[in-house]
């Protein structure tokens, strides 16, 4: 009895080692899911606005939603997957960062009020704002990605650290 309690104990701790790594791994992409969440409620604010104002432009914040949902998946395997892998994260930031880039150019045409019709000409330099910390966002998490992906990154030495711990 008492041997079948420690087998028991011995188990439940195993798992709760298990269940710590994985939770580690899983945190270690933490900030891609708050950007990308970020980045989607961006694009809805914007397609809800470009719905009230009927342009056929709503199609481009509509398309970065979509183009969105690959990278959620991505990340809500990596619960179960520990690869340091993220093909769909480094693709949809390399487009987020070309869309606003080229949106930035177009706030300088005329075609700024087709894209932005809820804003009036003093707005622009918010949008334009908008734009670049958007641009400097996806450099950023660009960088993050190829560190993770090199195995480069300062969270993958404390989960070593804290694998070294358990044992």
């Amino acid at each position: 009895m008492a041997k079948n309690k420690k087998q028991e104990q011995k188990r439940i701790e195993e798992q709760r080692k298990k269940q710590s790594r994985e939770t580690m791994s899983f945190n270690r992409f933490l900030l891609f899911r708050y950007v990308a969440a970020f980045f989607f409620f961006l694009n809805l604010y914007w397609l809800v606005l470009l719905i009230q104002g009927h342009q056929l432009t709503l199609l481009l914040p509509l398309l970065l939603m979509v183009a969105v949902l690959p990278v959620v998946w991505e990340h809500f395997k990596k619960l179960h997957d520990s690869s340091n892998k993220l093909p769909c994260s480094k693709v949809y930031f390399w487009i987020q960062l070309g869309v606003n880039f080229v949106l930035l150019l177009i706030c300088v045409t005329p075609l700024f009020p087709d894209f932005y019709p809820f804003m009036s000409a003093k707005g622009k330099t918010l949008i334009i704002t908008m734009l670049i910390l958007g641009i400097l966002l996806c450099l950023f998490m660009e960088r993050r990605v190829n560190l993770i992906e090199h195995d480069r990154d300062r969270y993958l030495k404390t989960m070593q650290d804290y694998n070294d711990a358990l044992k």
